[in-house]
């Protein structure tokens, strides 16, 4: 989950329904409206953009919710494609993390030397690669509220990116390298078509490009964001110990996304957060300077329970 970065979004999909978590916990289930159209090639053919359907949710703690019934008239089909979906992700979230697939990455590029600054985007297909958003990457509202130095890198990022910010969609290979797919602006000094894993910074914001007083900056929103930093599967075990270092700092988010993490480096100290997590709960902490503000999936409409 990107623009900004808020960790990884786990699916299960089906043909006709697909169901979403962000914790690896509570699970949010919509069916597609395609499946409720007897012609699906003509909505196609029309590029009619058709809303979800939400199923409900579904807990291994709290079981199934169903939303409320918005469409009378299709409920059977809704029902129908639903529970397939429900038990497909009954069968696999002991599974997760699951391996991630989003192998496109869309880039910010550096102004000067046209290699990647911080990643924007990604995606799952070739197809789906759109640059229509802007060129401007944000550690999120949410992180700029608790921590004035966001802010500040933010000013920063965009000041290397250049007066005319420029980004590029790369399909990262299995060793990390790139190839840049699609194009960007006109440009004297356009980027190197492939690119090795070492220019695509592993913790998403190149810190090469910065100076120490600006690295300093990246490191305290590093620490910010390492309960979700945590979810990504390829850190270095040094790194990933670092950021558990940082994250423990953050007892309830870490707390909240520890089923999504690959592995543990120091069980000791994690286990010593979940304790402090635990407690904080018990004492009525809601967590309101720890956890980011939960929002909706961009990737769905989502209609308000009344």
């Amino acid at each position: 989950m990107l623009s900004p970065f808020r960790g990884v979004m786990h699916s299960v999909v089906t043909r006709w329904a697909d169901a979403v978590t962000t914790d690896g916990r509570h699970w949010t289930l919509y069916v597609r409206g395609e499946c409720l159209y007897d012609d699906v090639a003509d909505l196609e053919r029309n590029a009619i953009a058709v809303p979800d359907v939400k199923y409900g949710t579904w807990s291994g703690k709290a079981g199934f919710r169903r939303a409320p019934i918005r469409l009378p008239t299709f409920d059977e089909r809704v029902r129908q494609e639903g529970e397939y979906l429900l038990q497909a992700v009954k069968a696999h979230t002991h599974r997760l993390p699951f391996p991630l697939t989003d192998r496109f990455e869309r880039w910010l590029l550096h102004g000067q030397t046209r290699l990647p600054l911080a990643l924007l985007d990604s995606c799952c297909r070739r197809d789906d690669c759109e640059s229509a958003t802007a060129a401007r990457w944000t550690p999120g509202q949410a992180c700029m509220a608790e921590i004035e130095e966001a802010r500040t890198l933010q000013a920063i990022i965009a000041d290397l990116a250049g007066r005319e910010a420029q980004a590029q969609w790369f399909e990262r290979h299995p060793d990390g390298s790139g190839i840049a797919r699609g194009t960007v602006a006109p440009s004297d000094t356009p980027p190197p078509q492939t690119l090795p894993a070492a220019c695509f910074a592993p913790l998403l914001v190149d810190r090469g490009a910065l100076d120490d007083d600006q690295a300093e900056l990246l490191q305290t929103l590093l620490h910010w964001q390492s309960p979700s930093l945590l979810q990504l599967p390829d850190l270095p075990a040094g790194q990933r110990a670092a950021l558990e270092v940082a994250a423990c700092g953050h007892a309830l988010r870490l707390a909240e996304q520890l089923p999504l993490y690959p592995c543990i480096v120091d069980n000791a100290a994690i286990t010593a957060a979940l304790v402090e997590a635990r407690l904080r709960r018990a004492q009525g902490d809601n967590g309101r300077n720890d956890t980011p503000a939960k929002t909706l999936s961009p990737y769905y409409l989502e209609i308000p329970d009344p």
